[in-house]
């Protein structure tokens, strides 16, 4: 039995047990059952895309895996990961305060939390820049670790076609869980599939043009980055400055683009609203 299947049997229960009376919570029961089944099918299709890649090479999964165990274990030493959280914490501080501070709407509030924005993307920037040696040196031993096990069960292919085709058939793993989790919430939700996944199409029809947009915008951003790095002759105050700018530039693209995607959003909740409940015969078998 497939995951699809064995989630869509979980949801049936989970659903069929509802009452009127708890009905929020046992919905909120539900989705979070269905989330924990999405996560569990992505690290099957993670576990399964890593055996692949290491078929491709002809290298023992098992081996391999040691490396990656080892290779995490490099990687947690460098402390790179614990210092981007604590950039990343201490923006959020920063913005809570700001949003304390300045009243909604305001220009003092909107540049107060771009300064924190800004000064949080620095500290990422310098801790990537102090972490780069030893996560390249973690790189190199992972490698050196692969190099070192024994063959596989490769299939003999062309290692690169190989892992397009791993790569291809880890993308589609992750789309079944995808469409496994949105049948799952539909059926939390006592809401007819078709008509939300109708609703779906509806959000992404919206959020199309948002999105190209957005994707123009940022690509403008990079080139001038490019153009401002080539311009500063190698100087490192010029090009952190510079890194600086297209980050403020690639902010205000997305701010730009959040009010498009908010109506997209509140287009797809009024649609889904209008959905006629899931038939109680038919809602796990579409």
């Amino acid at each position: 039995m497939n995951r699809t299947v064995l989630s869509f049997a979980l949801v049936a229960a989970l659903v069929g047990g509802f009452t009127a009376d708890g009905r929020a919570g046992d919905t909120g029961q539900c989705i979070k059952g269905a989330s924990g089944d999405y996560k569990d099918c992505k690290a099957g299709c993670k576990e399964d895309f890593q055996t692949a890649k290491d078929a491709c090479i002809n290298r023992d999964h098992d081996c391999v895996e040691a490396c990656r165990e080892v290779r995490a274990e490099c990687r947690d030493a460098t402390g790179f990961d614990a210092a981007i959280k604590a950039c990343n914490a201490t923006r959020d501080d920063a913005i809570a305060n700001c949003k304390q501070i300045y009243p909604a709407g305001s220009s003092d509030r909107d540049t107060c939390i771009d300064d924190a924005q800004v000064n949080a993307f620095v500290c990422r920037l310098n801790e990537r820049k102090s972490a780069k040696p030893a996560l390249n040196q973690c790189r190199k031993d992972f490698k050196t670790c692969t190099v070192a096990c024994p063959a596989g069960v490769g299939t003999g292919e062309d290692p690169k076609i190989c892992r397009q085709d791993a790569t291809t058939e880890y993308k589609g793993c992750l789309g079944d869980c995808r469409e496994s989790f949105q049948v799952d919430k539909d059926a939390c939700r006592n809401l007819n599939h078709d008509c939300v996944e109708n609703c779906r199409t509806d959000r992404n029809a919206c959020n199309d043009p948002v999105q190209n947009q957005l994707d123009s915008d940022v690509a403008v951003c990079r080139a001038h980055l490019q153009s401002a790095i080539a311009a500063c002759n190698g100087d490192p105050m010029c090009i952190e400055q510079a890194r600086v700018v297209a980050f403020q530039c690639r902010d205000q693209a997305r701010e730009n683009a959040k009010p498009g995607f908010a109506a997209c959003r509140a287009g797809f909740k009024s649609c889904t609203q209008a959905c006629p409940p899931a038939s109680p015969s038919g809602a796990f078998l579409n």
